[in-house]
């Protein structure tokens, strides 16, 4: 390796100018929080409790049946492979892509309900954050960047803050970049278990071919300035074979692939579209993107190729997809703080400020925050618990329908139930999947088919009534301001049976 990439992969208080690192006291050390335990205890408090987590983990309804899956799984200690939860697709092949997680939070769910869920999807998240400035600063980042950048990292991931599994593929892919990063500076002892966290992230998310792709785009980036770049692709390919260890073996893949290459579906799914810049907070999203072009730059000049792809890919995806912003936030921002920082280290007006954040970051070093962190991770479940006795952990009943689904159970008459697809989650969780649905939010496994035939009755389009009646539909569970809800209201064939404002219930008529 050449001196001015060792130069620029050692940490900047490595570096100091002859600074004299000070000792901390071993008692204090564990009295003190440290940088990592700060950013720790913000971002758990920002998740659970500034944000109002309790209710905002649960905005997306697809939890409920991670949460039934899970549970069901560990019931028959075996991943399903045939759908319980639609009437539309009951007994169809159905990809539990995400089994693991789904177990993690059923078994979360055993333990403390909702609250338990929204307190393991916390920390997560704030582990993810504690990794990002971890990262940050072992690549050279400078102390009071990475804390700017850890700002902008919880604005761009505000927008995925949910307890859904991809927040352990959050995690994941910051242990690969890690380990990427430290091999590309050195040798990493770590290399070669990358392939076991491959392993576990196909069973996990998803997402899971970013590691052999993260693992080849590193590869690329050592061939091109003329550094070894076997050891990189033997991880690719070794992680890559270690993916098709799931329970449905190769065919997951095809899966996959084939269900983002659907145009249609990645068209008219919400979370694969682009990100608008109307939408609240989406000053973070333009800062990151500055930050992006920026640090991208900074990589291009100091011949850090690996890294520098890599960000092109994910910016590429990002702007595809608001989906991908989370991730590219998570992955780039320690890349980016840690160019930055180099870049700015040359500038002789900057000398006394890096000199301070140098000093500051040798003492931070040498302290634990284990006293700290346990503190913060106590009032965390006592401050969960006493939101949850307050009623505002779980589905918020002004979103979902809470008081509907309570007269549904109250005043069962049997027959199926159609409803919006962003309430079926929450049906099936609310009726522990006995009550079947017309749709939910797995629309890999429904398909183009099914959800035009859904866009059929929900945008009122000619032959609604048909599709309803061709599965056998006896009420309607729809917003009572609804296009649908107007025309059953005109309808002879359907009668209104009970309403709020959130959720009006139609019965079918007997002729």
């Amino acid at each position: 390796m050449t001196g001015y990439s060792q130069a620029i992969c050692a940490p900047a208080y490595v570096r100091s100018n002859g600074a004299r690192e000070r000792t901390v006291a071993r008692s204090a050390s564990f009295l003190l929080p440290s940088f990592g335990t700060v950013v720790f205890a913000v971002a758990l408090l920002q998740v659970l409790f500034l944000s109002q987590g309790g209710r905002t983990l649960f905005r997306d309804s697809d939890t409920g049946w991670h949460i039934r899956n899970g549970e069901g799984l560990l019931a028959t200690a075996s991943a399903p492979r045939l759908d319980t939860f639609s009437y539309t697709r009951n007994g169809a092949p159905w990809f539990a892509w995400e089994w693991l997680s789904d177990a993690l939070f059923g078994t979360a769910h055993g333990i403390g309900g909702l609250t338990a869920v929204a307190l393991l999807s916390g920390i997560v998240i704030a582990l993810t954050a504690w990794g990002v400035a971890r990262l940050s600063l072992s690549l050279g980042g400078n102390l009071f960047i990475t804390a700017g950048g850890i700002v902008v990292l919880f604005g761009t991931t505000t927008i995925h803050w949910l307890a859904r599994p991809h927040v352990f593929s959050w995690l994941l892919s910051l242990i690969v970049v890690a380990i990427a990063e430290q091999e590309r500076c050195s040798k990493s002892r770590f290399l070669y278990v990358l392939p076991v966290i491959a392993c576990l992230w196909a069973n996990v998310h998803g997402s899971f071919l970013l590691a052999p792709a993260l693992l080849f785009i590193y590869a690329i980036g050592n061939w091109l300035i003329a550094q070894p770049a076997v050891r990189f692709a033997g991880a690719a390919s070794a992680s890559l074979a270690a993916t098709f260890i799931n329970p449905y073996g190769w065919h997951l893949h095809v899966h996959v692939f084939s269900y983002l290459s659907n145009n249609y579906l990645m068209d008219h799914i919400s979370e694969f579209r682009s990100f608008s810049f109307h939408a609240p907070g989406a000053m973070y999203v333009e800062l990151f993107l500055v930050i992006a072009v920026l640090g991208t730059m900074a990589l291009l000049k100091q011949k850090a190729y690996g890294p520098a792809l890599l960000a092109l890919g994910m910016l590429h995806l990002s702007l595809y997809s608001a989906r991908h912003l989370p991730t590219a936030a998570v992955l780039l921002l320690p890349l980016f703080v840690a160019a930055l920082t180099r870049e700015a280290k040359n500038r002789p007006a900057l000398r006394a400020f890096f000199g301070y954040s140098e000093r500051l970051q040798s003492i931070d070093a040498q302290i634990l925050g284990i006293v700290p962190l346990a503190i913060v991770l106590v009032l965390t479940v006592f401050g969960a618990s006493a939101l949850a006795r307050s009623g505002n952990v779980g589905f918020d009943p002004s979103v979902f329908p809470v008081r509907a689904a309570d007269y549904l159970e109250q005043h069962d008459s049997g027959g199926r139930v159609f409803s919006k697809d962003q309430w079926g989650g929450y049906l099936i969780y609310r009726f522990k999947g006995e009550t079947k649905v017309f749709l939910d939010g797995r629309s890999d496994f429904y398909g183009q088919d099914l959800l035009e035939t859904y866009a059929k009755v929900i945008e009122v389009k000619p032959g609604w009534d048909g599709v309803l009646k061709q599965y056998d539909v006896q009420r309607v569970l729809i917003p009572p301001d609804h296009p649908l809800a107007a025309v059953l209201r005109l309808s002879a064939g359907w009668k209104l049976t009970y309403g709020d404002s959130v959720a009006a219930v139609f019965q079918r008529v007997a002729p």
